[in-house]
């Protein structure tokens, strides 16, 4: 058994559209995601000390102050006041040092107004979401305060606790929203090497290619050579997808918001469904290899799409009209298994994840021994 490992392993790295498409192609896709993406998500990720002004007039509605210093103490606050001026926070709006000012109580009404520069971005957004908020509380105490006056102690008191729920906090995860590009690059990587796993069952049926008439007549068990193939395959798989994490985690520096140990054991059970899968559409049928290899890539690159390869939103839409595609798509499997951790830090939800992928293989491997078993033939 050995020594068909040994033969397969030179076989696939002679193979050089092997090695572009297992190792080389992932790097450069690797590439253009960081260089498209490392500039948005360094400007947007970041939604905490937003530069803003207050301008304060004659007329500042009661809470307005409190509020505000609410927002911008602390170790971590929501905002940072640069200035109370009103031609320095213009003059520092057209330097871009500010994502927005605010003017309070300019006329007898109260009313409070925002300024934001010219592109503005989710984080001048976020200080109208704030003020539109403040607005409506005010409103909803004024009333009460009309209507109800007994109960504006208890009103206020509820604002207050909103205020101060609304702090910073972190953890371990990668909150980078284009981080999910990097999740579904690794799961298309692990179905791409199907192409690899076709080789081991077209290369083991007398009816698909000239080795696999020799392999027939070998002494050796067919199941023992069907497996040795497939573990050469997966050894070079899973070298070659440990070389692109590095090239990712450690050259990149992307954060995957994982272990690398998480990152390499997800990658060793992306491979083996992956060149599962292609051993087994590898065994159906005397098709073409052209076939057979259009096959794999449809699959491989449609679980992909489904995933948010090619639209990063398209996973959420599918959870919300069909989510049974999530439970079984193996792609979307794979880039699960990254988010239960980075994001919800559920190691439950990443088990039963790599559960449902090992049922796949476990279905994939046993389809391709049936289908690749020793037969008789009239004539070939």
């Amino acid at each position: 058994m050995l020594h068909c490992i040994k033969y397969e392993l030179i076989a696939l790295l002679r193979n050089k559209v092997v090695i572009f498409w297992l190792l080389g192609f992932p790097m450069i896709l690797g590439t253009l995601f960081f260089a498209a993406f490392s500039n948005i998500a360094d400007s947007e990720q970041d939604y905490r000390n937003i530069p803003v002004a207050v301008i304060k007039g004659d007329f500042v509605p009661p809470g307005f102050e409190g509020v505000m210093e609410q927002l911008s103490s602390g170790d971590d606050p929501l905002f940072s006041i640069k200035t109370g001026d009103r031609e320095e926070a213009e003059k520092m709006m057209e330097n871009g040092e500010l994502e927005g000012i605010i003017y309070a109580g300019a006329d007898s009404d109260g009313n409070i107004s925002l300024q934001v520069p010219k592109g503005a971005g989710i984080k001048s957004g976020i200080i109208k979401s704030v003020l539109d908020s403040f607005h409506t509380r005010s409103g909803i105490i004024a009333d009460i305060a009309e209507k109800h006056p007994e109960n504006l102690g208890q009103a206020v008191e509820e604002t207050k606790r909103e205020i101060n729920a609304v702090v910073s906090s972190s953890n371990s995860a990668n909150d980078d929203p284009y981080v999910q590009y990097f999740y579904n690059l690794l799961a298309m990587c692990s179905l791409m090497g199907a192409t690899m796993g076709m080789y081991c069952a077209i290369n083991h049926q007398a009816n698909l290619s000239f080795l696999g008439a020799r392999v027939e007549i070998s002494p050796m068990g067919k199941a023992k050579d069907v497996l040795a193939s497939l573990a050469a395959t997966l050894l070079v798989h899973n070298v070659f997808m440990a070389a692109a994490s590095v090239y990712l985690v450690f050259i990149l520096g992307i954060d995957f918001g994982v272990g690398f140990e998480t990152i390499l054991l997800v990658n060793f059970v992306g491979a083996v469904l992956g060149d599962s899968m292609g051993c087994f559409i590898g065994s159906i049928g005397a098709m073409k290899e052209g076939i057979k290899t259009g096959i794999l890539i449809s699959m491989s690159l449609g679980t992909c799409f489904l995933s948010g390869l090619m639209f990063g939103g398209m996973r959420l839409l599918i959870e919300e009209s069909c989510p049974i595609i999530n439970r079984i798509n193996p792609a979307a499997l794979i880039v699960d298994c990254f988010y239960s951790i980075c994001v919800y830090g559920s190691y439950e939800k990443f088990t039963s994840n790599i559960i449902i992928l090992l049922v796949w293989c476990l279905l994939f491997t046993a389809g391709s021994l049936i289908m690749t078993r020793k037969r008789k033939y009239k004539t070939l």
